[in-house]
């Protein structure tokens, strides 16, 4: 529908152009000024998309970085399993505001054993509401499954490096045996009973996969050293804060 809309004063029609959420008329007439002002609708702005880097090996796509990280080097954060609120190393503590990465602050976790993903709700993969990923990231973003780090596992030769790439930055440089493509999961240890431990040495990459066998009690996870890699660890804690990366369902790569 078109409106016609007649303003006395040219600095009302100014005025009413800039009014927000107003879908202003597309012709306009002032009496001051005997010309017809042809002008487009407010729009409100629109936020951009994040979007997030991933490289596709053995069929799956990967994120180049971790949650919270700002570069490929970069840590990002620390999760307990199911939780999808991640702290930085230096948020890890005993202090007041720190996270503690014990089973009295687990998620989850409430008079001894754990009230979700377990034997009686028999919850083997994190829902989406649980998801590091979907929640830092959204869209078609979430963890991977222990599944798909052992694909990962089939389709890359892995090697140790204390240096990636003159960073200074230790950890494990996946290549793709079909086409050469890189993944670098840098080596930032975990954090458990309020410190961080093993950084440079090891690395620890949750999956969405619960270790059924153990009660709940315990998570399937990503383990490197320079010794080499396991990628279907079953004895993770979930009260351990691990790092998390991401990859992408393959209906979209927009994200």
């Amino acid at each position: 529908m078109k409106h016609l809309k007649i303003f006395e004063t040219t600095a009302g029609y100014n005025a009413f152009k800039l009014t927000e959420n107003f879908a202003t008329p597309n012709v306009s007439l002032c009496e001051d000024a005997p010309t017809v002002m042809h002008y487009e609708p407010y729009v409100a702005p629109v936020a951009p998309v994040q979007t997030h880097e991933w490289v596709e090996i053995g069929g799956i796509k990967w994120a180049t970085m971790n949650i919270g990280a700002n570069s490929i080097t970069d840590t990002g954060l620390y999760f307990q399993w199911g939780d999808t609120q991640g702290y930085t190393a230096s948020q890890v503590g005993s202090g007041e505001g720190q996270k503690y990465f014990g089973e009295n602050d687990c998620i989850y976790y409430n008079g001894g054993s754990y009230t979700k993903y377990n034997a009686g709700d028999s919850l083997i993969t994190l829902e989406s509401t649980d998801d590091a990923v979907k929640a830092a990231w959204g869209g078609n973003w979430r963890m991977p499954t222990v599944s798909e780090f052992i694909a990962l596992g089939k389709a890359v030769t892995s090697a140790w490096t204390a240096d990636y790439q003159g960073s200074g930055v230790a950890g494990v440089v996946l290549t793709s045996n079909a086409d050469g493509a890189t993944l670098f999961f840098p080596a930032c240890g975990y954090a458990n009973y309020g410190s961080v431990s093993n950084v440079i040495s090891n690395g620890y990459y949750w999956s969405s996969s619960l270790n059924a066998d153990c009660g709940g009690s315990d998570a399937y996870y990503l383990y490197f050293s320079n010794g080499g890699v396991n990628w279907d660890s079953d004895d993770g804690s979930r009260c351990c804060g691990y790092l998390v990366r991401g990859v992408l369902d393959l209906d979209d790569s927009n994200s």
